[in-house]
C-alpha cells in the first residue's frame, strides 16, 4: 500500500510539474510587483544618459527573464535605444522582497525632443519571447501589450539657451550697485557649473569687476525658465565708460573649459565663448529723482472682466527706503475707480538703480462700466503716515494735484458676459463648472473659512475687495502667525477636469500660499498641489529672493496623501510671482495630470485618481519657507491675491460627477 501511495504521490508530482510547464509566462510572475521609478519625470537632451531608478516586489520566478525598456512617444511609436534592455542584477530565479536598482539608457543624438511614457516589463530571452503579467504599484498603468508605464521622460534641447538681461541696458555710478536679471531656458546639464559675468570696454578689454557664481538651481538639474538677481558692486575707481556685459558656463574644476551654450533673441557669442547680454554705462551724469515713465503700451484697450498688462518703466536711482507703487484708474469725472494695480516693485526701490522695467497685470471687474480712464501711478512708504513721493515726470507724462503720474489710459470697451475656456486651451472642448470671479463679496455659499479639522480663527486676515480675494499674513490675539483656509469643501467636488487661478504671492520670511485639490474620504486624502510658493526660504533655496520674493513654484501629486509616497513634483523657476498676476493650472485627465503655467504646460505626471475632490486656496506658514518674524510684512499690503478661480469639465464628459 505505502509503494501504491508513493508511486501516486510521485505520477501527481510529475502531472502537475508538466501542468505547470504548459502554463505561459503570466503564471509564473504571480506575487511580482512592478512599481514607478524612483524618479518617475525624467529630462534629458538627445545624446545624454538617463537613469532610471527600477523597483519590484519580486517573488522568485522559474527562470531568468530580462527586463525591457520601451520609450514610446505621444503617437504611439516605439523607441528602443541601444542598452535599453537588459539582466537585472539580480537573476529573477532568485529575486525575492524588493529589487531595486539603476539602469542607464544612452539617448541617441537624433532622439526626437518630446515627451514618452517609459514602459518596462519582463520577456523570457528566447523563443516564444513571451512577456510577463506583473501586478501594479501605485500610479502604474498596463496597455494591452504588458507594458507597464512607471515613468515619464522629457528630451529636450541639448543645450541651455542664455537670454538677454531682465533689465537689458544698466547704468551705475562708481560705487553703487546694479542688479542683473539673470534668464536662462535650461536643459540639465549633467554636473554643476559656475556662471562668470564679465564686464567688457570699448578695447575689449575685460576689466577688474566680476559678477561670477553660483545660480541658485543646480545647473546639474535646472529645467525650464530661470531667472534670479545678482548684484555687482562697481568699484570707486571704476573708469567711466560703456561696457558690455558678458557672461557663461564654466566648470567647478579645473580644466575650466567654457560651455557652449545657444543664444537667445539678441544675444551674441564672442570668440572666448562669452556670451553678450546687455550693457552697463558707468559715470553718466544720473538724475537726482526717479523719473516715471509712460507705460510700454501707453494706450490699452480691454472689455470688462478681461486682463490688460501694464508695462511699467522707470528711470530710478536709489531711494531712502522701498516703497509700494500704486496704480489707480481715474473716469472721465476725475472719480478714481475700484480698480487697483498697487504691488511692490519686483527691485527694492531703495537699491533700484537705472532702467527698470517689468509687467503688472490687472483683471478688470466684470462689472466695471466702459469707459475711458487716465491710469495714473506713483509711490507710497510701506508704513504710515502713506505720504505719496514726489518724483520726476519723464516725456509726455503729467501729474495731477495729488501726487499721481498719468502715463496711459484704459479704454475699457464693453462686458465679458462668461469666461471662456481654460488659458491656452481651446475653449469648445470644456464646459465650465465653476467660476468664483469675486465680483460680490465672499460668497459663503461657495467657500468655507477654515478646513474641516480646524475652527475659524476669529481674527480677519481675508477679504474680497475690488473683485479679489486676499488673504494676508497677521498675528492673532495671541501674538502668534495663523494658517487661513479658503475651500469649497462640501459645497463643491469634482472628477476630472480643468482647474485654474489667476493670483499674485506675497512676500517674505515663513508664508506658504497653495492652490490645490484635495479630499479626505475615510482613511485616505489624495491631493493634487497645482501651486506652492516658499519664498522665505531665500536665494539658497532656489524658492525666494535675497528680498524674499517668490520666484518659483511647485506642483506635487499625492494619490493617498502627504504622508505616503508622493507620485511626482516639479518646481518651476520663474520670474518675481510677487510683481504681477499669473495663471496656475492643472488638466486633470483618467491617468494624467498636466501642469500649467501662464497656459504653457511645464510637467506631466501619469498616475490614476478617481475620487471627487475639492478647492482649496490658503496662506499657511513654514515649511520650505522657514518660521515667520519680525521681518515678514503683515496686512493687506502683503496679500495671496486671487482674482478668479474657474472649474471646467471636459466637453465629452460633461455629465461627470460636479456638484454644486
Amino acid at each position: 500500500m505505502k509503494s501504491l501511495q508513493k508511486l501516486s504521490e510521485f505520477s501527481y508530482g510529475v502531472l502537475l510539474a508538466f501542468f505547470l510547464l504548459a502554463l505561459s509566462p503570466e503564471a509564473w510572475a504571480q506575487g511580482t510587483t512592478v512599481h514607478r521609478l524612483g524618479t518617475p519625470g525624467l529630462t534629458a537632451a538627445p545624446g545624454q544618459s538617463v537613469t532610471l531608478a527600477m523597483h519590484f516586489t519580486a517573488a522568485p520566478l522559474p527562470e531568468d527573464y530580462n527586463v525591457f525598456v520601451i520609450f514610446v512617444d505621444a503617437s504611439g511609436v516605439n523607441h528602443v535605444p541601444a542598452g535599453a534592455d537588459h539582466l537585472p542584477p539580480v537573476a529573477t530565479s532568485r529575486w525575492s522582497g524588493t529589487v531595486a536598482y539603476n539602469h542607464t539608457v544612452a539617448l541617441p543624438s537624433t532622439m526626437p525632443r518630446g515627451t514618452y511614457s517609459i514602459r518596462v516589463g519582463l520577456y523570457q530571452p528566447r523563443s516564444p519571447w513571451g512577456r510577463v503579467s506583473l501586478g501594479m504599484g501605485t500610479g502604474v498603468t498596463v496597455d494591452d501589450q504588458l507594458r507597464y508605464t512607471v515613468g515619464t521622460l522629457t528630451v529636450g534641447s541639448a543645450t541651455s539657451e542664455i537670454l538677454q538681461l531682465a533689465t537689458l541696458s544698466l547704468s551705475a555710478q562708481p560705487g553703487q550697485s546694479v542688479t542683473l536679471g539673470m534668464r536662462w531656458n535650461a536643459v540639465p546639464q549633467g554636473q554643476d557649473y559656475h556662471v562668470f559675468v564679465h564686464f567688457v570696454n570699448a578695447s575689449g578689454t575685460q576689466m577688474p569687476l566680476s559678477g561670477d557664481h553660483l545660480p541658485p538651481v543646480s545647473t546639474a538639474t535646472w529645467n525650464g525658465a530661470v531667472s534670479y538677481n545678482r548684484t555687482v558692486t562697481v568699484p570707486s575707481n571704476f573708469p567711466a565708460g560703456q561696457y558690455t556685459i558678458r557672461v557663461g558656463l564654466y566648470p567647478m574644476a579645473a580644466p575650466n573649459t567654457r560651455i557652449a551654450l545657444r543664444s537667445g533673441p539678441g544675444v551674441t557669442v564672442d570668440g572666448e565663448t562669452r556670451y553678450t547680454v546687455g550693457t552697463l554705462t558707468v559715470g553718466q551724469t544720473q538724475p537726482t529723482t526717479t523719473q516715471v515713465l509712460q507705460l510700454s503700451n501707453p494706450a490699452l484697450s480691454a472689455q470688462a472682466g478681461q486682463t490688460v498688462t501694464l508695462g511699467m518703466r522707470w528711470n530710478a536711482v536709489p531711494m531712502s527706503q522701498n516703497y509700494y507703487t500704486f496704480v489707480h484708474f481715474v473716469n472721465a469725472s476725475g472719480v478714481q475707480m475700484p480698480l487697483s494695480g498697487d504691488h511692490l516693485p519686483p527691485v527694492d526701490t531703495s537699491v533700484w538703480s537705472g532702467a527698470i522695467s517689468y509687467n503688472r497685470s490687472v483683471t478688470v471687474p466684470t462689472n466695471f462700466p466702459a469707459g475711458k480712464y487716465t491710469i495714473r501711478v506713483g509711490l507710497y512708504p510701506t508704513s504710515a503716515p502713506n505720504n505719496r513721493v514726489t518724483l520726476a515726470a519723464g516725456p509726455g507724462v503729467t501729474v495731477d494735484n495729488e501726487t499721481r503720474y498719468i502715463v496711459g489710459t484704459l479704454d475699457v470697451t464693453g462686458v465679458t458676459t462668461t469666461p471662456g475656456g481654460p488659458v491656452g486651451q481651446d475653449a469648445s472642448q470644456y464646459v465650465l463648472t465653476f467660476s468664483e470671479e469675486f465680483n460680490s463679496g465672499f460668497d459663503t455659499s461657495k467657500w468655507n473659512n477654515h478646513i474641516w479639522y480646524e475652527s475659524p480663527n476669529p481674527t480677519i486676515n481675508y477679504a474680497v475687495k475690488n473683485g479679489v480675494l486676499k488673504i494676508w499674513p497677521q498675528r492673532d490675539a495671541s501674538g502668534r502667525f495663523f494658517n487661513r483656509t479658503i475651500d469649497t469643501d462640501g459645497k463643491y467636488y469634482q472628477t476630472y477636469g480643468f482647474f485654474e487661478m489667476e493670483a499674485k504671492l506675497p512676500v517674505g520670511r515663513g508664508v506658504w500660499p497653495a492652490f490645490w485639490l484635495f479630499n479626505h474620504p475615510g482613511d485616505r486624502r489624495p491631493e493634487i498641489d497645482i501651486m506652492e510658493a516658499y519664498p522665505g526660504g531665500g536665494p539658497n533655496s532656489g524658492w525666494g529672493d535675497a528680498n524674499l520674493h517668490p520666484v518659483a513654484f511647485a506642483a506635487t501629486v499625492w494619490p493617498n496623501g502627504a504622508s505616503n509616497p508622493s507620485a511626482g513634483h516639479k518646481t518651476l523657476q520663474t520670474v518675481d510671482l510677487s510683481a504681477g498676476f499669473h495663471t496656475y493650472a492643472v488638466k486633470w485627465e483618467p491617468g494624467r495630470q498636466t501642469f500649467y503655467f501662464d497656459g504653457q504646460p511645464f510637467w506631466t505626471v501619469n498616475v490614476s485618481m478617481a475620487d471627487p475632490m475639492y478647492i482649496m486656496l490658503d496662506l499657511w506658514f513654514g515649511s520650505a519657507s522657514g518660521t515667520p518674524d519680525s521681518t515678514t510684512p503683515t496686512g493687506e499690503g502683503n496679500s495671496f491675491e486671487v482674482n478668479y478661480v474657474r472649474a471646467w469639465q471636459f466637453r465629452s464628459s460633461a455629465a461627470a460627477s460636479a456638484i454644486d
